[in-house]
């Protein structure tokens, strides 16, 4: 993250500390339609947008040589298989041979020479070109087996972190993330040390959002996360892919010491020793960190009305052996945060779905769950999503890297101003 950027968010945070109420031109938000939650034919948009998203499906680790693959299925359509080639290089793949559609591998993990199918043992190279049919004499001698390969889709690697997109049309990994490859320099060597996950009876936008706002703290984790953070100078940006950003100062956040630290040394660091940053990486990954890694929180819809929500400790890589001890023991502190986070999920979804309240309110605080909301209706498409279903697109002027964004920093060190 470069100079600068940390030096706006500093300025940011002493804003967020100083007002006593929304900026003047922050637009009063309608409220969120209700159905948005549990429209089945809504939630179909959903998914067959999200199709053209680029998601994490891992880090390189899980792919330490050759041969290694993963298979992840997670669209609620044909699984995914990623496996890495002869040549090093990851590639991924339908798990569906190109004869009768048949997986490839039945296996979540593991290492292969070839890709089998399953059904009739068609073989295929690493890169996916079909290399043996057994009982070739069965069918014609114009089967071309060189046109015959599986079907590939978007697979990219940035700062070690494996993406995959469905979308044959798809733009490049580091254009879709915007300001965020520019910023997210710690993703840099993480692996991971520990997991957990759960499953939960609601929407995945409701689990999602109630994660993206630290208005909640005080009264959800008064003695977990209120004791380390201070939810009134949270400094929020919103990007136009739908990506966005929050930085979080510690409690006791002394604004002066932090700044000369900055200044004095390097900048990142400070922001990070005095703050918990965190990307919402579009449409369901969080990355909440800190000063030693960051813990990786995906919120995969499974149907209208059901999450899966799994959430990994990601640190440096620490060598051979077992993970750190304490890693384990951070994971199960966030077990317990999860646990707190999650607790008013499904009685949020079963009064949605009973007309108790009209739809979701949010403030200026928690306008990265309205731009959330709103780069959904952009993803699929504003004129597919039923009119009254619509989140009308009011936050422009708050996207910062659209043409004509207007919001600039009220004070911005001269050493900042100049730094690259």
């Amino acid at each position: 993250m470069k100079r600068k950027t940390v030096f706006e968010i500093l300025d940011q945070v002493d804003y967020e500390f100083a007002r006593s109420g929304p900026p003047a031109d922050f637009p009063d938000l309608p409220r969120i339609p209700a159905a948005r939650h549990f429209d089945p034919d809504f939630f179909a948009l959903e998914m067959e947008a999200i199709r053209s998203c680029w998601v994490i499906v891992g880090t390189v680790h899980e792919w330490p040589e050759n041969g290694s693959y993963k298979v992840i299925d997670r669209w609620g359509t044909a699984s995914v298989i990623v496996v890495r080639g002869d040549d090093g290089e990851l590639r991924a793949f339908y798990n569906t041979c190109q004869h009768r559609g048949a997986p490839i591998t039945r296996e979540e993990c593991g290492r292969v020479n070839k890709l089998r199918c399953q059904w009739h043992s068609w073989q295929y190279g690493l890169d996916g070109t079909l290399v043996n049919i057994p009982g070739r004499r069965d069918f014609h001698d114009d089967l071309d087996m060189d046109s015959v390969r599986l079907n590939q889709v978007g697979c990219q690697v940035w700062r070690g972190f494996v993406f995959v997109n469905l979308d044959p049309e798809a733009p490049d990994l580091v254009d879709w993330l915007g300001p965020v490859a520019d910023q997210a320099v710690w993703f840099d060597g993480l692996r991971t040390a520990a997991r957990s996950e759960m499953v939960l009876n609601c929407n995945w936008k409701i689990c999602i959002e109630a994660n993206i706002e630290v208005y909640h703290v005080t009264t959800v984790h008064p003695t977990t996360v209120a004791r380390g953070l201070d939810y009134r100078g949270s400094a929020h940006e919103l990007y136009e892919t739908g990506h966005s950003r929050m930085v979080v100062p510690r409690l006791k956040y002394d604004a002066e010491s932090t700044r000369k630290a900055a200044e004095e040394g390097d900048a990142f660091d400070a922001l990070v020793n005095n703050s918990n940053v965190s990307f919402l990486l579009f449409p369901f990954h969080l990355t909440p960190s800190g000063a030693d890694g960051m813990t990786l929180q995906t919120f995969w819809p499974l149907d209208v009305d059901k999450t899966l929500l799994e959430w990994w400790t990601m640190v440096p890589d620490w060598g051979d052996g077992d993970p750190p001890a304490w890693t384990q023991e951070r994971n199960d502190y966030f077990d317990q945060v999860m646990d707190e986070d999650t607790e008013s999920n499904e009685p949020v979804q079963r009064s949605l779905q009973a007309g108790a309240f009209p739809g979701i309110l949010t403030s200026y605080h928690e306008r990265r769950i309205y731009h959330h909301e709103a780069a959904v209706d952009r993803l699929i498409g504003i004129d597919k999503v039923p009119e009254e279903l619509r989140v009308p697109q009011l936050l422009d002027h708050y996207i910062v890297d659209r043409p004509g964004y207007g919001r600039e920093p009220d004070r911005l060190p001269s050493d900042a101003a100049e730094a690259d």
